[in-house]
């Protein structure tokens, strides 16, 4: 009768694996033919097969390995010839950590469960980090001893990746909220509870973080009687913006009572399905210009009579309406990109808050909520460094352009960006000269000038790029403060509203916009008319209310020779190796902890320090490092002094800086030698990638 039901077992059934193990020839197996196997291995591989759950057994003190279909993914090109051999030549990159656990259930008899535990398996050639839920549970033979162990578990390296990455962009938005001018946060629900707030919301609150997650009438009691929380109401029901200019608002600020005058603005943000979900606020603390303005009038008004004592105080006094002028600018600005950066945040916050209700609910298919939420961190991030650029003048990076061939090239990105409605059409002059200038920042002023173009056609239009060569005389030059001589022209023509004779005399001014609130920063024609007067050109702007728009770009001919093409650029191998040792030293524990994991990911052997003298300790004690990643600005000792002492101990060693400043400002400021690596922040896993894997083949 034991001879049959052992036949059985194997006879059918069991899928792949089944027929697999019925055409094994077991007769040259350490384990023998099955009729002689013990019937606790039939029965255990009986229920093994015809499982549809991942499931395995180890069989004997050598654990000589079976497995059904559902298993046969995990050993992934080990699958089949992993039947029947032992564990620990299936598994010698992990066995380190499994080992001991299967050993302890042999010896043990008692089962043994983990939950997401890690083990660098390797697969395709190359070590991974996989994360597992298994467990083990002893099969007992006739004699009630340890015969072999049964198997089962998954991988759940996807949720703990999706759920680090969760993570992260959570605290890249925060971060991105700290660097933001002005003060500003994100109320949820119809409460309005604080959702989101940056360092400048909470100094002007007076305020700590525990108000987070409160609503605002428990958070700022204060602000109820003054009828903020009312007015928070009726935005969010209308879904129309609300904004104050020179607001009175009464604070508990540092445990006493104070007045502040504000400007402030609140914008309904909404979700991913177009519902009203909470309020963007952004304010700006305007009471140092209230006061200096008023103390500009009461000294006027005496003037006559204390010009002489009072000379120094006017100067003081204008002094400080100047800055608080400048405040003014900042505030009008963040006003200004407070549209955009709401857009942004939507897609982000929404992106984040569904990712995390489908892995709440073991769903971890949540790829495109990740694709979603990095894309508007990015786009913020851009929007970021524009204004670290704008604000530190960066210098122009010219070349030899083909203006025909630099428009031709932009018209699909244009007709994109500005949608079906609008109607482009490119006219090239002739045997165009060349023109010597920033090609990005030409790029950009096409951009902006389509852009405003488009947004004079509501109703749509017809959009006119067009090329040509000119001459400036000398009279038409000294009439503009440009020399005379031969020049390109780029118009770009709209069939828009057109402009007022009073909108066009302001119309190069910073700040100055006729768009809504939220709707436009007024900083892309001032930015157009600089970069062209800083490459030696000259704005021409024509327009008439009711019939559209001209506006000529006049760049100098470029009599040198055409820039040499570039070499094609070989595809860099990204990943590094065990053998390469980085030394990561940043003062921010988030970003280091983050660069340090990416670099891990990466497959580099890395070290990490809080500051500098912490990364020459590690140095003198003898660690053998080959990159020294460091961040420029940190207390006790900056990047450089840093790299110099380590270069001193280490002369091999190369070094890659990473910094906040915007692109070129630290070179420019006397902080970095124009030849040095930089990476700056905020960066992408392949950005590090590129330069880490640079930094070391230099």
């Amino acid at each position: 009768m034991g001879g049959k039901q052992k036949k059985g077992v194997l006879s059918q059934g069991g899928g792949e694996m089944g027929e697999r193990v019925r055409a094994f020839d077991w007769s040259k197996h350490p384990l023998g033919k099955p009729e002689n196997w013990p019937p606790a291995l039939h029965f255990a591989l009986r229920v093994c097969l015809n499982s549809t759950f991942p499931t395995a057994i180890y069989w004997g003190r050598e654990l000589y390995l079976f497995y059904n279909d559902a298993w046969s993914p995990i050993p992934a090109e080990r699958h089949p010839w992993a039947l029947g051999q032992r564990g620990a030549e299936v598994w010698p990159d992990i066995w380190s950590i499994v080992g001991p656990q299967f050993e302890a259930v042999l010896n043990t008899g008692e089962g043994f469960a983990t939950y997401d535990q890690m083990l660098p398996m390797v697969r395709g050639g190359r070590e991974t980090e996989t994360y597992w839920n298994y467990s083990f549970t002893a099969i007992l033979d006739d004699d009630g001893k340890v015969g072999g162990i049964f198997n089962q578990g998954n991988e759940t390296t996807g949720a703990i990746v999706a759920a680090r990455m969760h993570d992260a962009e959570k605290e890249r938005l925060r971060d991105l909220f700290s660097q933001a001018p002005g003060a500003i946060a994100v109320l949820r629900g119809p409460l309005h509870e604080f959702y989101i707030a940056n360092e400048a919301y909470f100094e002007l609150s007076g305020r700590q973080r525990d108000i987070m997650g409160r609503p605002i009438a428990e958070a700022l009691p204060e602000v109820v009687e003054q009828g903020f929380v009312a007015l928070l109401d009726q935005v969010y029901q209308t879904g129309e913006p609300f904004i104050g200019y020179n607001i009175a608002v009464e604070l508990v600020r540092k445990g006493e009572r104070q007045t502040r005058i504000v400007d402030f603005i609140y914008h309904p943000t909404r979700d991913l399905e177009g519902h009203i979900d909470g309020i963007f606020v952004q304010a700006t603390d305007v009471t140092d210009r209230s006061r200096a303005e008023t103390a500009l009038h009461t000294l006027n008004a005496t003037l006559e009579q204390r010009v002489a004592e009072e000379v120094a105080e006017r100067v003081r006094a204008e002094e400080q309406l100047r800055q608080a002028q400048k405040m003014d600018a900042i505030g009008q600005l963040t006003g200004g990109i407070a549209h955009d950066f709401n857009n942004m945040l939507a897609v982000v916050i929404s992106a984040l808050n569904l990712m995390q209700r489908r892995l709440a609910k073991g769903d971890t298919d949540v790829t495109r909520y990740i694709e979603a939420a990095v894309d508007g961190a990015n786009r913020a991030s851009g929007l970021t460094q524009r204004l670290l650029a704008f604000s530190r003048q960066q210098p122009l990076n010219p070349s030899s352009i083909d203006a025909n061939k630099l428009v031709m090239s932009m018209t699909e990105l244009l007709s994109r960006t500005l949608g079906e409605h609008i109607k482009i059409e490119t006219v090239q002059g002739a045997g165009l000269w060349r023109t010597f200038a920033d090609q990005v920042q030409l790029e950009s002023a096409i951009i902006n000038l389509a852009v405003n173009a488009r947004d004079a056609m509501p109703d749509g239009g017809k959009l006119t790029i067009e090329t040509a060569n000119t001459s400036m005389d000398a009279t038409y030059g000294g009439e503009h403060g440009v020399p005379a001589g031969q020049y390109i022209v780029i118009c770009v023509t709209d069939t828009g509203v057109g402009m007022s004779p009073e909108v066009m005399a302001q119309a190069f001014d910073p700040f100055f916009t006729t768009k809504e609130v939220g709707k436009g920063t007024g900083l892309g024609l001032s930015q157009v008319f600089g970069f062209v007067r800083q490459s030696g050109g000259h704005v021409k702007l024509y327009s008439e209310i009711g019939h559209g728009t001209t506006v000529k770009v006049y760049l100098p001919r470029f009599y040198g020779a055409e820039d040499a093409a570039e070499a094609p650029v070989e595809n860099v191998i990204r990943d590094g190796s065990h053998t390469e040792t980085i030394l990561v030293v940043e003062d921010d524990p988030r970003v280091r902890a983050f660069s340090t994991e990416a670099l891990l990911e990466l497959g580099y052997s890395v070290l990490s320090a809080a500051n500098g003298p912490d990364a020459l300790r590690q140095i003198d004690g003898g660690a053998r490092i080959d990159l020294l990643f460091t961040d420029m600005v940190m207390p006790e000792m900056n990047g450089r002094q840093l790299a110099e002492a380590a270069l001193a101990r280490l002369p091999q060693l190369r070094v890659l800086f990473t910094t906040g400043y915007a692109p070129n400002a630290a070179v420019h400021n006397g902080v970095l030698d124009p030849h040095t690596a930089q990476l700056h922040k905020p960066f992408t896993l392949d950005q590090l990638a590129a330069h880490v894997r640079t930094a070391l083949d230099s």
